[in-house]
C-alpha cells in the first residue's frame, strides 16, 4: 500500500524556496520604494528652487534666514508669498501655497538664505543624477554637496 503526500525533506526544500523567494521580492520592494522617495525629494527641491526663483524674480532679493526646517510645525513655515516664507494667511501674492515635506515621515528640508544666496539640505537613499546616495545641497545655480549659501 503506497502513501500519498509530501516527505518531510520535500516541505522543507519547498519551505527553503518559498523562503528565498520571499526574500527576494522584498529586497526589490524596498529598493523601489527608496528610489521613489528619491524621486518626490528631487521633484519638491526642483518646485522650491523654482518658486525661490520667482521670489527674487519680485524682489531681486532671498528670504534671510538661518537653518529652518521647512514646513514643520516647529517653525510655523507652511507657503511662500511675495513677502518671503510665511505661516498660513500670511500676506501677500502667493508664490508657493504649501511647502514640501520629505517622503518619509518628519522629513523636512532645511533652508539657509541671505539676500544673494541660499541653500536646501536634503538627502538621497539611492543614487541619483546629483551623484551617489547623501546629503546634498539645491541653491540658485544648482545642487551639489556644499553647504555655502551663495
Amino acid at each position: 500500500m503506497k502513501k500519498s503526500g509530501f516527505t518531510k525533506l520535500e516541505l522543507l526544500i519547498g519551505l527553503a524556496i518559498l523562503g528565498v523567494v520571499v526574500s527576494i521580492s522584498a529586497f526589490i520592494v524596498n529598493g523601489s520604494r527608496a528610489i521613489q522617495r528619491d524621486a518626490k525629494r528631487v521633484s519638491d527641491i526642483t518646485v522650491l528652487r523654482s518658486a525661490l526663483s520667482q521670489y527674487w524674480l519680485r524682489n531681486a532679493s532671498y528670504p534671510e534666514m538661518e537653518k529652518i526646517a521647512l514646513g514643520s510645525a516647529e517653525s510655523g513655515i507652511l507657503g511662500m508669498t511675495t513677502e518671503g516664507f510665511v505661516t498660513s494667511g500670511g500676506g501677500g501674492d502667493v508664490i508657493l501655497e504649501f511647502i514640501p515635506m520629505g517622503p518619509k515621515k518628519n522629513e523636512l528640508y532645511v533652508y539657509s538664505g541671505s539676500r544673494n544666496g541660499y541653500s536646501i539640505q536634503f538627502t538621497t537613499e539611492r543614487d541619483t543624477a546629483f551623484g551617489p546616495k547623501g546629503t546634498y545641497y539645491a541653491h540658485s545655480d544648482g545642487v551639489d554637496n556644499q553647504e555655502i549659501v551663495r
